[in-house]
């Protein structure tokens, strides 16, 4: 990451920021004493849409777990693997990525059944932001949304509200002013087009520090457990979050700053908290704030932590039959017993309706249907549904070397800790690229 985020403004009494042309006015004012609101908070309790068949709905007093993390790479072999060894410590159930670092709109079935989103570049490996659904919520799912490399959007099955969460991976502070603009138009045009009846999150990390100077000014939009001094990149993130009602929730959380920090330096030698949760103002009594923190304890070789954040919220299936995509094992059919019986039977199935002198009075849609039908009965029973086998090469003993790379993880400020963890992170790859070239 870039060099700059340690970089610090001074404490101002109102701060501005020169900007290009935006979306959103400037509202610097003052926001609404919350103070007695924050008390309720520890409560327990682009076009392209990828769906899922059936829905199951979130309801209210119930826990759902979400989250966010740059992972600085989902590209090479074995880091989904690894991503999710990780995940498999923690509860949760959704969790927004950045810097996935893999090509156009995808969605993949992860070895351990869980659903992985992406978005990026059509050019190179580069930015990228996608969501990772647990496979006990992906029947929530409603859709999937690419906006661009850096934003995307999902949308759940929730009761009372459904919930939406936005993605945004925004540029560093070695980008000109104006493609921040350009970003930050972008995610309030998408934030737009959200129903407003939705419970709506904001997070990612958004390469912005703000600090316990900007309490006075922007009470209610951020709270007091941040970093020292606020950057211009901040600035612009709290104006955001104001103008839009959205308060950041993980700068509310009274933890110690290791639980607070979401990113580091290589050596571990600076901290900084860039990567925020944000969650509209009326729906902030929901969240629980001791469970709302960095998780400095998942390691997958990269320099930010795993933010989470538990709300209160349940799922509930509501079946959507007209959606319903099923995948069939069609690498059956490359055996020819296999793809001569199943020619056989659809021929023996669709031979009564071809027939002309068919006096069923059926129309072209019945038509349609029916042989949608019976494709799908034939296939059912013939071919079945493709396994999902574990990777066989994400051996025990690169699990193990995983487990060194997180424990060492703790002393990367120690010269002789910061020399080891990178020597095995580095022997966590080569293992893996071993694994899969035999």
């Amino acid at each position: 990451m870039d060099g700059l985020r340690h970089a610090t403004l001074p404490r101002t009494r109102n701060m501005r920021m020169k900007t290009t042309q935006r979306i959103i006015p400037d509202r610097s004012s003052p926001g609404p004493k919350t103070a007695s609101s924050v008390g309720r908070i520890h409560q327990d309790g682009g076009g392209n849409y990828a769906t899922g068949g059936s829905n199951k709905t979130i309801r209210a007093r119930s826990k759902i777990v979400i989250g966010t993390w740059n992972v600085r790479t989902l590209r090479e072999a074995g880091m989904i693997e690894q991503l999710e060894y990780e995940l498999s410590r923690y509860r949760w159930n959704i969790l927004g990525l950045c810097e996935v670092r893999r090509k156009h709109f995808g969605e993949t079935l992860t070895s351990d059944g869980h659903k992985l989103y992406h978005s990026g570049r059509e050019d190179k490996h580069e930015h990228g932001v996608g969501f990772i659904v647990h496979k006990d919520t992906t029947d929530a799912v409603l859709g999937c949304r690419p906006i661009s490399s850096r934003i995307m959007t999902i949308r759940l099955k929730a009761a009372p509200f459904n919930i939406t969460i936005i993605q945004a991976y925004a540029p560093t502070t070695d980008h000109e002013d104006e493609e921040v603009e350009d970003f930050y138009n972008e995610v309030q045009k998408t934030l737009n087009e959200v129903s407003k009846k939705d419970i709506i999150v904001v997070q990612g990390d958004w390469n912005a520090k703000i600090g316990e100077d900007a309490q006075e000014d922007w009470e209610g939009t951020c709270g007091q457990y941040c970093n020292q001094a606020t950057n211009d990149r901040g600035l612009r993130l709290l104006e955001f979050a104001k103008y839009n009602e959205l308060q950041i929730m993980n700068t509310f959380s009274p933890h110690k700053p290791s639980r607070r920090w979401t990113w580091h330096s290589p050596g571990g030698e600076y901290h900084n908290q860039i990567d925020y949760i944000l969650i509209k103002r009326r729906f902030q009594s929901s969240v629980n704030i001791a469970q709302t923190r960095s998780f400095p304890g998942a390691d997958v070789g990269s320099d930010h932590e795993l933010v989470m954040m538990t709300f209160a919220l349940r799922l509930k299936k509501n079946k959507k039959r007209g959606n319903i995509r099923i995948k069939f094992d069609v690498d059956k059919l490359k055996d020819s017993n296999i793809l001569t019986t199943f020619q056989a039977n659809i021929g023996r199935r669709f031979a009564p309706l071809l027939a002309l002198d068919n006096d069923q009075d059926l129309t072209p849609d019945d038509l349609a249907e029916t042989f949608n039908e019976t494709l799908s009965e034939e296939a059912s029973k013939l071919l079945g549904k493709p396994r999902v086998e574990k990777k066989k090469w994400m051996t025990d003993e690169i699990l193990a070397l995983c487990d060194k790379r997180r424990s060492l993880k703790k002393r990367k400020k120690e010269s002789e800790g910061g020399k080891q963890y990178r020597e095995t992170n580095l022997k966590v790859e080569r293992s893996i690229k071993e694994a899969t070239e035999k």
